[in-house]
């Protein structure tokens, strides 16, 4: 069966090292330039379904904004769930610390799943993404 490809954006909107997220027949997608290759995944993080784009991108690594949950933008592949937000050598007041002690426990308790990713072409300056997913 052959993919079909959809247009999804300009390649000179998604700048090195960042992402945009679209909406493609029904389908949220972030489009990620990783040093000039077009990756698309699934815009919705696999631990608690956060938009992705909101995060970080360092090198193929997309670090989710609510959590800190991490994937490999390339493969869609979780690398590691939440990880606890540093408070800068602050202590939280009391009643604080023992509401982000319950959060913490309950977050361990969620797993966080790969996400999907989907093939993509450049052609003339647009990146196209086939919306049947790869993987998931």
């Amino acid at each position: 069966m052959s993919k079909r490809f959809v247009q999804a954006i300009k390649a000179e909107d998604v700048a090195p090292g960042g992402m945009k997220n679209i909406d493609l027949e029904g389908h949220e997608i972030a489009v990620c330039n990783i040093g000039g290759i077009f990756y698309a995944i699934q815009r919705r993080c696999g631990h608690m379904n956060a938009p992705l784009e909101r995060g970080t991108l360092d090198g193929k690594i997309l670090t989710c904004a609510m959590h800190s949950a991490q994937f490999d933008a390339t493969t869609g592949e979780a690398l590691s769930g939440p990880v606890p937000h540093d408070f800068k050598g602050e202590t939280p007041p009391p009643g604080m610390g023992r509401y982000l002690m319950n959060v913490a426990m309950l977050m361990e308790l969620i797993k966080t799943n790969s996400i999907r990713t989907y093939d993509t072409k450049v052609e003339s300056g647009v990146v196209w993404v086939s919306i049947r997913p790869d993987r998931c």
